[in-house]
């Protein structure tokens, strides 16, 4: 069997500039979670849809990069809507390199990955106590983006906006 060379990432100069990008699900629900973390302040988009082609794929990314900009790089893995000729037009009109990971080597996307393992541990918990997967989602987001990273020690908000987010428990995640 063969594999392609690994391909190993700089560490970003800036924020916004190189992210990294993976599907989580399907869940019992359909739904599948978009997950886009920015690699250098480690701030995470979610975005959730029922079907995982460029056709679904390309409006949400277009949505985030109308909030945040334009990266210079987009890391993805191999999955069927970032092999289209749909989304290479997109990538090429919007004007970022789409950077495919190396097959079968998903810890070339670590940072998404890792992500992606809690995130998909909160909705299963949600959906076990019977509460809003997706008000959930958001609740995990803003106390994830309030706490300080474990590799950079800053919040990936403050890295990301130059400020600390209020949050429900801002005395806890803010001191």
């Amino acid at each position: 069997m063969f594999f392609e060379p690994l391909q190993m990432s700089e560490i970003p100069n800036n924020v916004w500039e190189n992210l990294s990008m993976d599907f989580c699900g399907p869940f019992p629900n359909g739904y599948y979670v978009m997950v886009i973390i920015d690699e250098y302040s480690r701030y995470p988009v979610i975005e959730t849809l029922t079907s995982l082609t460029a056709k679904s794929v390309i409006p949400l990314l277009d949505k985030t990069f109308s909030i945040f900009g334009i990266p210079k790089e987009l890391k993805t893995d191999n999955g069927p809507p970032f092999n289209s000729g749909e989304f290479r037009n997109f990538a090429d009109n919007m004007g970022f390199k789409h950077r495919k990971i190396t097959p079968l080597w998903p810890r070339a996307n670590a940072e998404s990955e890792r992500f992606m393992r809690t995130i998909g541990k909160a909705i299963r918990a949600a959906q076990t106590e019977h509460r809003s997967w997706k008000q959930e989602i958001h609740t995990f987001l803003r106390n994830y983006r309030a706490t300080p990273h474990s590799t950079t020690n800053v919040s990936p908000a403050e890295l990301l906006f130059g400020r600390k987010i209020n949050t429900k428990n801002a005395e806890h995640f803010n001191k």
